[in-house]
């Protein structure tokens, strides 16, 4: 595997007008001013998605451009700059199906989607997509250099607690709307039910997706995580 490497200075410039002319293509008004701005300020941000590109088949510089132009394209779309707790339902924000708490023994903050607090709810499954995208938000904020691990705590859940689209979702936007900010997924303590689900889930994620899975016990999670970590977060 060849070596992953930030971009220079000339690539980081190289790169910022390429995605002025692509912002001009597609209209000024489709991008946030603070996600451009950002772009234009921030190199480590646009180093982001250079070393994501180098993962991808093909020009990583063309890779890169692209990333970052469906990105913010994205951003705008689902309108991630005014997402807040009061944009969302209560009742979403009530039910702590998705918290952070402790880190993983690489030091990375744990982003927990507690699996048996999910209800398959038509009328809030947006508000249910905008706290997820808030919570990434709020933690890429927090430490913008470091990476996160997501733990999908099955323990107790069944059935009726797996919503496929609500997956895909959640592990889509994080590998291509939140470049190189993912460690791992942990899939923890699957009961045997869900196994069937996972298998379809996974014929529908992209390839590196799908090699960040771990499907772990609670043997085998202590590898990853201390259990005084493992313990608060399976349990709350």
């Amino acid at each position: 595997m060849a070596t992953v490497t930030p971009p220079t200075q000339e690539e980081i410039e190289n790169l910022r007008e390429k995605v002025r002319t692509e912002v001009e293509k597609n209209g000024e008004e489709n991008f946030a001013k603070v996600d451009l701005e950002r772009l234009n300020s921030d190199e480590a941000y646009i180093g982001k998605f250079w070393l994501h590109a180098q993962q991808m088949n093909g020009d990583k510089k063309d890779n890169t451009v692209k990333l970052v132009v469906d990105t913010l394209l994205w951003r705008k779309k689902f309108g991630v700059e005014n997402i807040s707790e009061d944009t969302i339902n209560k009742a979403v924000l009530e039910r702590g199906e998705v918290y952070s708490y402790g880190r993983d023994k690489e030091g990375c903050k744990l982003l927990v989607i507690c699996v048996r607090k999910h209800v398959k709810d038509a009328q809030n499954s947006e508000d249910g997509k905008k706290h997820f995208v808030m919570m990434l938000e709020n933690l890429e904020k927090e430490e913008p250099e470091k990476k996160i691990t997501i733990m999908f705590d099955s323990e107790g859940a069944g059935i009726r607690n797996m919503e496929i689209e609500a997956i895909q979702f959640l592990i889509n936007t994080i590998m291509h709307y939140y470049p190189n900010f993912v460690s791992k997924i942990i899939v923890y303590n699957m009961p045997w039910i869900l196994g069937t689900i996972w298998k379809l889930v996974k014929t529908f994620l992209p390839v590196k997706a799908v090699e960040m899975i771990k499907f772990l016990d609670k043997s085998s999670i202590q590898e990853f995580i201390e259990p005084g970590n493992l313990l608060i977060a399976s349990n709350s």
